[in-house]
């Protein structure tokens, strides 16, 4: 046992002394190395040390911040603005530096920022305590220009100011779908913002500070380069003629979509674009305006996705379907071409045609059948078995390659993101080629349409259709410059010419009587294209006119998705729109009578003045006016300075403004006292009359907007 216990206190002593001596070299190494690492200390202090401080020193006072370029601007044809960013300025505080002022000052701070962002001192005061040890905290975004040049002129300490910019959409939902948006990522979505990104965007400039030469910091700038132009082939006439008649029927009618394309046909410009259901690109997450808001809010955030997308795409290029009658004309120039038939042919339509025996035959929309007809008055009644009776003689290669011709099953390649091409079957069989003849079982969008139907009446030319006309740089550089641009021939000119005057009879006798509009010869094609699954008894109904016929100058497609048959909603709605297109566009009227001269009155110029001062002057000439747009002062006329018009005609005066914001609708005054009219429009508006009485007329009148604070000429009677 005491051996034992003598072999345990000798393990144990030399366990200890192991520890120990691990001990003593680990802290020997450490010294060693601290030793070493203050002599190198040293050392760079003694031989480096000046270099080393100006590299620390140098790091410290530079700065390498960004220039942010401002976005490019999207104008129409004429340059009206469409899209522009303007300047603006993130507020920023130090707010280091401001608790480091004694109290007055913080206090004189507070009070000068709480006036110019619309914040309580209390609120700016908190904002700054919770984030003392800060030297960079944004307070506001994209404050007004105007906002921070006052504040800049207070000179506060701790306060300043970063350049941004803010995306402005002066005309509201105007073809919202085909400029699309500028969302908060700082991107552009949809349309023209999106596709066009690497124009308008333009690129930021850099700031470098530096010290040099010991002491002295310099700054070098470079400038940023701000966003090219975008100018489009939009005519801002023209689109507020489309959307005001498209928004008239819409409201009547409610359909699910509607859509309406403008368009040269011998060019492929695209005068106008519109879609439905549409947005505010000022507001584009939002519905409100649309919907209203006590329905926009009662929406699940599901539904409020899928009425977003439904509104931000575009039914022109985004929304294939099946153009029902409209392709007929597109059809039978097919067979001409390929002599398959001859223009002295007859039809006989006894309503129904069997295309394959024990198959239920394809009914006219005229039940009881048309009888015997020509090829003018198939086309100008849309007889479903004259065209049956046409595609018959083809074979399904023959129309496929016309297909092919057309631009059907291609996209249009015009230039905007997210074109559909449509749907063909890749081969025919007897049912399908007999449907294909009548516009159904093969899908299109509107664009493709009413690209292959101007290569109808253009003289045979398929061409690329184009919204853009030129893109400019800050330096008024031209960077593009669009052209017309003929993909290929798809008919020849000889039949060319034969459709374009068949197709009058459309309008004058048969189902586009609708679109007959006086003074102007007018050539066109119904459709009506029923909906899968067919059982729902759900349409389609569409319009394509053109005028004049003499020489097509513009071609004009009008959709509504799911609307009643039988109204003639969109030969109604091209009859009213074209009535004021034509003349704008200064298409001449087929015919003139001569009028004396005290039936006629000499147009005056009304450039540069506004609708109070133009309807006086037109009253005394004996002419009425239109007023198109929005607010009071005018940039355009028509007709121009110097046409004479006949008395009591109409003169179209084109407004616009770029508050709006801050605009607001003319009320219906007519039958208030004028106590009762100052009531109603309240501070918005003044009432240019103080006569007693009941108003009986006024100007502006009632649905025109203006901006605030504009007067309303009253007249009063008795």
């Amino acid at each position: 046992m005491t051996v034992k216990l003598s072999n345990k206190k000798n393990d144990s002593m030399i366990s200890r002394k192991r520890l120990h001596r691990r001990i003593f070299f680990i802290g020997l190494f450490f010294l060693s190395t601290i030793g070493y690492m203050g002599y190198q200390v040293i050392n760079i202090k003694l031989h480096n040390g000046d270099d080393y401080q100006k590299q620390v020193l140098n790091r410290m006072m530079s700065k390498d911040g960004q220039i942010n370029p401002q976005r490019g601007a999207i104008v129409e044809r004429n340059n009206k603005t469409i899209a522009a960013s303007v300047l603006a300025y993130h507020i920023i505080l130090d707010p280091k530096t401001i608790l480091g002022l004694e109290e007055s000052k913080q206090d004189t701070i507070y009070q000068g920022l709480s006036d110019a962002v619309n914040r309580s001192k209390e609120e700016i005061k908190k904002f700054v305590e919770q984030n003392p040890g800060l030297r960079y905290s944004i307070l506001s975004k994209n404050a007004a220009a105007e906002i921070v040049e006052s504040l800049k002129q207070k000179a506060l300490k701790g306060v300043w100011f970063e350049e941004s910019f803010i995306r402005k959409y002066p005309k509201g939902e105007f073809a919202s779908q085909l400029i699309g948006f500028y969302n908060k990522n700082s991107e552009g979505q949809y349309g023209i913002e999106q596709q066009y990104n690497s124009y308008i965007m333009g690129k930021a400039g850099r700031v470098f500070s530096q010290l040099q030469d010991e002491q002295i910091i310099t700054t070098e700038i470079k400038p940023a380069e701000n966003g090219a132009t975008i100018v489009l082939t939009i005519d801002e006439v023209v689109q507020q003629y489309v959307e005001t008649t498209m928004n008239k029927y819409i409201k009547e009618y409610k359909p699910v979509n509607a859509a309406a394309i403008i368009m040269n046909p011998n060019t492929g410009e695209i005068y106008s674009m519109f879609s439905y259901p549409s947005f505010n690109p000022i507001h584009y997450n939002v519905l409100e305006e649309q919907l209203g808001k006590g329905v926009w809010e009662s929406l699940t955030d599901t539904q409020k996705s899928k009425a977003l997308n439904s509104a931000w795409k575009n039914y022109n290029i985004q929304n294939s379907y099946e153009p029902g009658s409209t392709f007929k004309p597109l059809l039978v120039a097919a067979a001409l071409d390929e002599s398959v038939m001859h223009l002295e042919q007859k039809y006989v339509c006894n309503g129904t045609k069997v295309v394959v025996q024990g198959v239920a035959p394809i009914r006219c929309w005229k039940r009881e059948g048309h009888g015997e007809q020509t090829l003018e008055q198939a086309l100008a009644n849309s007889c479903n078995v004259a065209m049956l009776e046409i595609v018959e003689k083809m074979s399904s290669e023959t129309l496929l390659k016309y297909m092919e011709r057309y631009g059907f099953g291609q996209p249009t390649d015009i230039g905007l993101p997210g074109e559909e091409k449509g749907q063909l079957h890749p081969k025919l069989g007897p049912i399908e080629k007999a449907t294909y003849a009548i516009g159904q079982t093969f899908t299109c969008t509107p664009l493709q349409l009413v690209t292959a139907f101007s290569s109808v009446i253009n003289g045979g030319y398929l061409l690329q259709p184009y919204v853009v006309s030129q893109i400019i740089n800050e330096k008024n550089e031209i960077l593009y410059k669009a052209k017309p641009t003929i993909k290929r021939q798809a008919i020849t000119g000889e039949t060319s010419k034969v459709l374009v005057n068949y197709l009058k009879k459309v309008v004058d006798e048969g189902t586009g009587i609708h679109a007959n509009i006086n003074g102007y010869t007018v050539g066109g094609k119904t459709g009506t294209a029923q909906k899968r699954p067919l059982e729902d008894e759900k349409y389609i109904l569409s319009f394509l006119g053109y005028a004049p016929i003499n020489n097509p100058q513009v071609v004009g497609l009008i959709v509504f998705d799911e609307i009643p048959e039988g109204t003639g909603a969109p030969a109604k709605a091209f009859k009213e729109m074209m009535t004021n297109i034509l003349p704008y566009l200064e298409i001449e009227l087929a015919d003139h009578d001569p009028l004396g001269e005290d039936q006629v009155s000499k147009i005056p110029s009304f450039m540069h003045t506004d609708i109070y001062k133009a309807s006086e002057l037109l009253s005394y000439e004996g002419l009425d006016y239109e007023i198109i747009g929005i607010g009071t002062k005018i940039t355009s006329q028509y007709p121009s300075e110097g046409t004479y018009l006949p008395k009591g005609s109409k003169v179209k005066l084109y407004v616009q403004t770029e508050a709006i914001d801050n605009i607001v609708q003319i009320p219906d005054l007519q039958g208030l006292t004028i106590e009762e009219a100052k009531l109603l429009v309240g501070e918005s508006l003044m009432i240019n009359q103080t006569n007693t009485g009941v108003i009986v007329k006024q100007m502006p009148r009632a649905g025109h907007k203006v901006e605030k604070n504009s007067r309303i000429i009253v007249t009063t009677s008795e």
